[in-house]
Parts: structure tokens; C-alpha cells; sequence
């Protein structure tokens, strides 16, 4: 039935069988390309194939036909990621009082502006968005946020008692509508009841910021925006509200919550001028920092809350306006850890400063 030239061939039937093995072993997919080299491969052939066809010269040489058979591999590529841009730190600053910015004595003075200094030349932010403890919404619930929409804002001297000249207090700065009405947007997809509206400044923040960011030799040239705490003291509530504007950071606008880490205006008249602070000023301090600065996100939480149990809490904070801005700091944070850069226990106060997250590298 076959011609018998084709009989005598074997290599009729095996080559076309033995190309397709060894185009397949040698294709950029195989694991056997790894085992066998080219001249191995020829070695092996020769065993199953007469000597004489590899001496003919009317059939390609086999080498020829691995060559023509196998596939090549894609040419490797390399896409260059460009570098994430670090998230900008989260701050808490202690202001003190009205008198912060005229009281160049006092030992946070320089503190404040060193922090200003590090927020304006190393961090070097888009815009800054502020929490502040004199600003809790009055004549509304307990779950709504207000935030500060208006381009041009004045001060509010949200004080009495003080001299005339504190009631002249200037601090120029810029709002922007677009950022605060993406905050909206932010508060709202987390389920948080919020309007914008014109306000303000408050002492909470142009007294510390004209200290932090004096307009003559550290201006803060970026826009400013200011959200209001709730006017409640849960500090799970203001956790939820520092997450919901968490992703801020990553657009390189720094949160900064002001407020004080002790505040007892009731001891003041009765612990100014003595030699020792009020001891729940110490006790009360001491143990906030070990609560914020828990490496892990979730014990921070924890013990944060738990702080707000102790037998000396009441003391430190007769009402917790001045503290909610710390927890609002803590959930801004995330994953970052909280580093409490310096303090001062001082009367029925204490000064504490805190940084939540790393600066960015000096290039």
C-alpha cells in the first residue's frame, strides 16, 4: 500500500513528531528549556535518526528546523512606576489661651514656631484644613458638622477679660469653597451630617497659628479651611470624623487639631503661681501619651478611650472640648503612628504637642 522508499524511511514518520517535541522544548514557556541545551538535544536526535540523514544534503539540517520552529520570547519591558508622593503628617497643637501670641516668653512660643517651620518648609502642604475646640455647633444635634465655606473670613474674639489690643488681633488667610465642599462630600460618603457655611476664625486657631505661622517671616500662603467638631464629647464620633477625612493627607494637606492635652479653667486662679502643677495635670498627660503613641492603630483606639475612664479625667477636662480635636488627630492618622513631640505641665494645664505620621524625606 506504500512505496517502499517510504518503508525504508523511518525518519518519514518520526521527524515531523520529533520537530514538534523540540519546538515545544524550546519555547520561552517550557521548564525543559532549562534542562537541555541545543547541542544535547542534537545528541539525543541522532539516536533515533539513521547517520545518513544527517549527512544528506537535500534535507535542512535538524539544527536548521529547531531554529525555524521555535518561538522566540517577548522582548522584557520595564515600566517605571513614578514615587508616591508621602501623605502629609496630621497635627495636634496645645494654643493655649488669647495671650499665646503676645506672651514671646513663654517656653511654647518657640515650640510653636519650630512646628510652624517644619508644616511651612518641609512639609511644604497644598492647603491646611483645621479642627478647633471653640468650634462646636450650637442649636443643632449632637451628629452634624459645619464647615467654614467662605473665601474671605474674619475673626471671632471668642474671649473676655482681656485688653483692648487682643480684641485688634489680625491673621490673614484664604478659604476655598472647592476644599471645603469636597470635605461635604467626604463627611457625607461617610454618613456624617454636614453643611457648609461662612464663619469665622476662632482664638482656637489664629491665636497658636499667628505664633506657628507669624505673617512678617512664616506666612501660611495656602488656603485655609476650618470644620467644626461635634458638639458632643464621644471620642468614637471624632474618631470617625478624623477617618472620613483621612485621604486628605494623600493630596499633601496637612489636618492640624488644636486644643489642649489638660484644661481646667476652674483650677486656673487657684494653681497659677505655685511652685507644682495641679497633679492630675501630670498624671492625666502622662498617661494620653502612652495611650496615643500604641504602635498599633487599634490599641491606640482602645486605650484612648479607655484614657477618658480614669479617676482623673474629669479634672484634666472638666469638659472635653479641648481634647475631642486629639481623637479627630488619631483617626486622620490611620495606620501612622503618633509621636507627642513636647510638653509642659504647667498650673491646671498641660501643653502637649503631637505629630501623627512621618515628615517627608529632605532631598
Amino acid at each position: 500500500m506504500f512505496d517502499t522508499w517510504v518503508l525504508r524511511r523511518p525518519a518519514f514518520f518520526i521527524l515531523p513528531s520529533l520537530v514538534i517535541i523540540v519546538a515545544l522544548l524550546m519555547s520561552a514557556s517550557s521548564p525543559a528549556l532549562s534542562l537541555l541545551s541545543l547541542p544535547q538535544i542534537l545528541t539525543k536526535l541522532k539516536t533515533f535518526l539513521p547517520v545518513s540523514y544527517f549527512n544528506t544534503t537535500t534535507t535542512a539540517p535538524i539544527s536548521t528546523l529547531i531554529t525555524t520552529s521555535s518561538v522566540s520570547p517577548p522582548p522584557t519591558t520595564t515600566t517605571s512606576q513614578p514615587p508616591k508622593m508621602p501623605k502629609a503628617p496630621v497635627y495636634f497643637f496645645s494654643h493655649g489661651g488669647p495671650d499665646v501670641q503676645y506672651n514671646t516668653t513663654h517656653p511654647v512660643y518657640p515650640i510653636l514656631q519650630s512646628i510652624g517651620k517644619e508644616i511651612t518648609q518641609k512639609v511644604k502642604p497644598s492647603a491646611v484644613v483645621v479642627f478647633s475646640a471653640h468650634w462646636q455647633p450650637e442649636n443643632v444635634g449632637p451628629d452634624e458638622i459645619h464647615v467654614n465655606n467662605a473665601e474671605k473670613t474674619d475673626l471671632i474674639y471668642d474671649f473676655y477679660g482681656f485688653p483692648p489690643h487682643f480684641y485688634k488681633a489680625t491673621f490673614p488667610s484664604t478659604g476655598s469653597p472647592s476644599l471645603a465642599s469636597h470635605i461635604l462630600s467626604l463627611l457625607s460618603a461617610s454618613g456624617i451630617r454636614a453643611k457648609g457655611l461662612p464663619r469665622g476664625l476662632d482664638h482656637g486657631v489664629f491665636s497658636g497659628f499667628n505664633v506657628a505661622f507669624p505673617p512678617t517671616s512664616n506666612p501660611l500662603t495656602v488656603p485655609l479651611v476650618q470644620v467644626s467638631l461635634f458638639n458632643s464629647e464621644d471620642p468614637l464620633s471624632h474618631f470617625r470624623l478624623g477617618e472620613a477625612v483621612r485621604s486628605l493627607r494623600e493630596q499633601n494637606i496637612v489636618i492640624i487639631c488644636t486644643g489642649m492635652t489638660v484644661h481646667n479653667l476652674r483650677d486656673m486662679r487657684i494653681a497659677f503661681g505655685k511652685p507644682h502643677p495641679m497633679p492630675y495635670a501630670v498624671s492625666f498627660d502622662n498617661a494620653l501619651k502612652e495611650a496615643v503613641e500604641q504602635p498599633d492603630p487599634e490599641k491606640r483606639k482602645e486605650e484612648m478611650v479607655k484614657v477618658l475612664k480614669r479617676p482623673d479625667a474629669r479634672q484634666a477636662h472638666p469638659w472635653m472640648d479641648h481634647l475631642m480635636p486629639l481623637y479627630i488627630a488619631a483617626g486622620a492618622a490611620g495606620e501612622d503612628k503618633g509621636k507627642q513631640t513636647w510638653t509642659l505641665h504647667e498650673a491646671s494645664f498641660a501643653w502637649a504637642q503631637y505629630r501623627f505620621g512621618e515628615l517627608p524625606e529632605e532631598k
